[in-house]
């Protein structure tokens, strides 16, 4: 085998050149055949006499020069032309990568321009945390009153019949007769016509019938009358609404029997369930907002009043109690409602956008721009998250206060960054994936430690989620989150602690994913806020279905048109796609990435 070195490919391109010119000018011929042969005995010669290696005056042109488009570093070609992607003039790969390495890429302007790149400064300020935390409308139970029987007896008459009846303060319950009750009134008619000589003797057979709930005219009623009365009212104590009854006519009672409840429901509780990870951040005092299913768009303010200093052992979670007006009856008990917490942290904070970060696991990883150099670099840059404050993270490591982040298009260049096989959300350890396999993810299947009763609850919140995808195929907004919502009182129910084992803990950081965006979709103003958070969402479905297995097959499908390009993916139960990204433009945009079964 024959080798050339570089210096004699360079003597030749050299000698080319000169001999076209020498062709294209014939008359001082004999002067270039004359510089040609000095030339070459120089460089072969002499020149080259213990300089093989040393070409750092040379401008080095490659005989395979290979051609790239600055968007994407995936398009490789034998020279110059457009991009097949995106139309863009292919440049010199040694040009696009002079300044690359396996942690960033560099862009030109157009490029940038392209694809919409936009980024902002890391800031530090104090950041609010917006805690979310489901709960429901209680009674306030220092306004309920029971009313029981104090003496065996029986029911004649209800007056009122039924849950729900408005009372006021004194209104008859229902009329009663009673032998102890009769008997009681004959003593207080002794004890009154004795009250001269035996005065304590009539407060006592007085004060007995106050403990049984009669009012002083009822007991003043007896004594004008002379004698017992048979039928006895028993009248409410308060002014509210019946929440049980207890009896029906004709009914026989005896003493510790409960009668009714009256709750006054002019005001009420409002009690959430916040996480564990959070209950350090509470505090009295601070504000709870809440929404209602029942009255979308609206938002409603209280004031924690009290918190559990219990744990929920169960679901891991400690209950916060705020007290709210409800003029109307608006706020019915047992409503489910979603409430956040806005909690203000003591110190300041480095803050992004969330949309800069990118996630998958406990990895999060955003997009740094340096546009110190001539071209626009990104670097993708490992982070540590803090809390999420409303639409930005805490960072606790990884940034500097006024470095640049992308927090629009970090998609597209993580996407890249994937193709060209360099650091990415997806790829750790460069040169893990294949360049060509931009949808490899590796989930660990931990279907061994699922519990018998977790996968048909898991199951139906699959079925839900489908529907929210079914209803923004249709562009449903209403139905779309409706269902959401749906999912959020699912989610609700198959509690944080579920499974054995490795199940468990990938069941307990998922929990926290799935509700960090689930809670935004069912509260979302328009269908594209809902698309946005649906999209989060199902990447995360998709890792727990392929972790933990559901009943029957679903799809992964990817649509990579959908966000300005930046593709998302979602499940479906058939293979046909139908797009709840794009349904008015692109509805049959997309591809089946894996078939997921049990």
């Amino acid at each position: 085998m024959v080798h050339t070195s570089s210096t004699e490919i360079e003597t030749r391109n050299i000698e080319q050149k000169i001999m076209k010119n020498y062709w294209q000018k014939n008359w001082f011929k004999p002067l270039l055949f004359l510089i040609i042969g000095l030339l070459i005995g120089w460089l072969i010669f002499g020149g080259g006499n213990g300089h093989e290696n040393d070409h750092s005056g040379h401008d080095h042109v490659s005989v395979n020069e290979v051609w790239t488009c600055s968007m994407h570093p995936s398009i490789r070609d034998d020279g110059p032309g457009s991009c097949p992607i995106c139309g863009m003039d292919l440049i010199p790969a040694s040009a696009a990568e002079a300044d690359d390495d396996a942690f960033s890429m560099v862009m030109s302007e157009a490029a940038l321009r392209l694809a919409e790149i936009q980024v902002t400064h890391v800031k530090r300020e104090r950041p609010t945390l917006k805690v979310w935390a489901p709960g429901r409308v209680e009674t306030d139970e220092t306004k309920e009153a029971t009313i029981s029987g104090h003496f065996n007896g029986r029911i004649i008459r209800l007056h009122v019949d039924f849950t729900g009846a408005e009372v006021r303060e004194g209104q008859p319950l229902a009329t009663v007769w009673s032998d102890d009750l009769i008997t009681a009134q004959r003593e207080l008619l002794e004890a009154y016509n004795r009250s001269e000589l035996r005065p304590e003797v009539y407060r006592a057979a007085r004060q007995k019938l106050r403990y049984w709930e009669l009012k002083d005219h009822q007991i003043d009623a007896i004594i004008e009358k002379g004698e017992p009365l048979r039928e006895v009212d028993i009248l409410s104590p308060v002014t509210g609404t019946v929440i049980q009854r207890g009896v029906s006519r004709g009914d026989y009672f005896s003493a510790g029997t409960t009668l009714f409840e009256i709750a006054d429901l002019s005001s009420v509780w409002i009690t959430a369930d916040v996480a564990e990870t959070d209950i350090a951040l509470l505090r009295t005092g601070i504000p709870l907002s809440f929404a209602l299913r029942s009255r979308p768009g609206e938002t409603h303010e209280a004031q924690i009043s009290w918190i559990d200093p219990q744990l929920n052992s169960a679901s891991r979670t400690t209950r916060v109690r705020a007290e709210a007006d409800n003029p109307g009856g608006m706020l019915k008990p047992g409503m489910l409602l979603s409430g956040t917490i806005g909690i203000s942290l003591p110190d300041e904070g480095l803050l992004v956008p969330a949309s800069a970060v990118l996630w998958t696991g406990p990895r999060s990883i955003v997009y740094v721009y340096d546009g110190s150099g001539d071209s626009a670099r990104f670097e993708a840059r490992e982070v540590t998250l803090g809390h999420r404050a409303g639409d930005y993270y805490v960072i606790e490591d990884g940034l500097e206060e006024g470095e640049q982040v992308i927090f629009h298009g970090a998609f597209k260049i993580d996407s890249e960054m994937q193709l060209s096989d360099r650091f990415s959300m997806m790829n750790r350890d460069k040169g893990r994936l294949a360049p060509d396999d931009p949808h490899d993810r590796e989930v660990k299947d931990v279907r061994d430690g699922v519990s018998e009763d977790f996968r048909p609850e898991f199951t139906a919140f699959i079925e839900t989620y489908l529907e929210v995808k079914g209803a923004l195929v249709e562009s449903d907004f209403s139905e779309a989150s409706s269902k959401a919502s749906r999912m959020t009182e699912q989610l609700e129910a198959i509690g944080e602690h579920r499974n054995d084992g490795d199940a468990h803990m990938l069941w307990m950081e998922m929990y926290g994913n799935i509700a960090g965006h689930l809670r935004p979709a069912a509260d979302a103003g328009d269908i594209e806020t809902l698309r946005g958070e649906f999209r989060f969402l199902s990447d995360i479905l998709v890792d727990a279905v392929k972790a933990f297995g559901i009943d029957g097959v679903v799809y992964q499908q990817y649509c990579p048109m959908a966000f300005g390009d930046e593709g998302a993916f979602w499940l479906s139960r058939e293979d046909q796609i139908m797009n709840p990204y794009l349904p008015e433009t692109m509805l049959m945009c997309g591809e089946v990435i894996e078939r997921i079964e049990n």
